[in-house]
């Protein structure tokens, strides 16, 4: 699937320094109330080693950006156990209002490290952490009456405090373990549900996620894109003359040149039976045209093998302007009224100004 079009990336953290970014869904860190615990029971040094050692063994990426979330851990243990040594953790008062300064430190430190990073990659700040808001809330403040437990203790039985924490991280790890491995199965199994099973072309679930990244691009700014209906013609005796193996067989040798012969950022789908449709951004009104007619030469140019014999097969094709006025249902629509168009004549391409202009 190298051509399906990817409308956003997520780069996260092991403190989630930078959930949220391009509106993906964040992830909770669990992170966060660990390296409060170490800084405010061993201070500023433990809590800087502690910060660090989390970033390194949690993020990932190259040399620089893990060096740059080491940085980032090592500052926020550190600021976090300056803050704690000012406070009585005596009783359990102490131990609350310990945890509650040391999370909301370490919280607003995250926050600082969200609106940095949306500053450097020039993202809107308040976009981000609008975004960001509910995993850190739940990274940083859930934990907190786990946290008061191990103040509490850490004190009379450090033992126990130690024991008590390590039962935790154990518990964390688990559960992280089990929760990265269900999204990897419920992402192969959205992927297998936007992806058509005979050509391996993304179908039209996948089209519809396709047309409104393009429609988000657009409003961006970018120039509009082309969409063109392709149906095969005289499938159907393809069928009758030498079977539904072999017709099966021709759409995925179609699927195959229109990818292989089409631009790199072209998209080729599956609509449905003999149809595909064809994704073509950064196309312009006077090139849809010409666009719509290589379609239909890449199919009639050149014969396909069928058991082996050679044979001609032709499309009838539709064009329409997908642009940022103009829903993409619309366009779709408009494309499809086309290609019935041409089914009348066969072997044609149709486009959408050459029908305006003939108006």
């Amino acid at each position: 699937m190298r051509d399906f079009p990817r409308s956003s990336d997520r780069n996260t953290g092991a403190d989630g320094a930078l959930v949220g970014m391009r509106g993906k869904p964040t992830t909770v860190s669990t992170a966060g109330p660990f390296l409060v615990a170490a800084a405010l029971v061993g201070g500023p040094l433990l809590g800087a080693c502690a910060g660090a050692a989390i970033q390194l063994a949690a993020s990932s990426g190259g040399r620089r950006r893990r060096a740059a979330y080491a940085c980032a851990g090592a500052l926020q243990g550190f600021v976090v156990g300056a803050v704690g040594e000012q406070l009585t953790r005596g009783g359990a008062s102490g131990a609350v209002v310990a945890a509650a300064v040391g999370l909301l430190t370490g919280c607003a430190l995250n926050a600082a490290a969200i609106v940095f990073a949306a500053h450097s990659r020039g993202l809107a700040a308040r976009t981000e952490l609008a975004a960001s808001w509910r995993a850190i809330a739940g990274g940083w403040l859930l934990p907190a009456p786990l946290l008061v437990v191990f103040l509490y203790l850490f004190p009379t039985t450090p033992g126990l405090a130690l024991a008590y924490a390590a039962g935790l991280l154990l518990v964390v790890v688990v559960g992280k373990r089990l929760y990265l491995g269900l999204e990897r199965t419920l992402d192969e199994e959205r992927s297998r549900a936007r992806v058509d099973a005979l050509t391996n072309a993304p179908n039209r679930y996948a089209l519809a996620e396709a047309l409104t990244a393009e429609q988000a691009r657009m409003r961006r700014g970018g120039s509009p894109a082309g969409i063109c209906f392709l149906d095969l013609d005289r499938f159907k005796s393809v069928n009758d003359t030498y079977g539904y193996a072999a017709g099966d067989r021709l759409l995925v040798d179609v699927y195959q040149r229109l990818r292989r012969e089409l631009r790199a950022s072209d998209v080729v789908f599956r609509w449905g039976g003999e149809e595909f449709v064809v994704l073509a951004p950064h196309l312009q009104a006077a090139e849809l045209a010409s666009f719509a007619e290589r379609l239909r030469l890449l199919l009639e140019s050149r014969p396909f093998a069928i058991d082996g014999r050679p044979r001609t097969i032709t499309a009838s094709v539709g064009a329409a302007l997908l642009e940022e006025s103009r829903p993409a249902d619309a366009a779709l629509e408009v494309a499809s009224r086309l290609v019935k168009k041409a089914k009348l004549t066969r072997n044609t391409a149709v486009s959408e100004p050459v029908l305006q202009n003939a108006a």
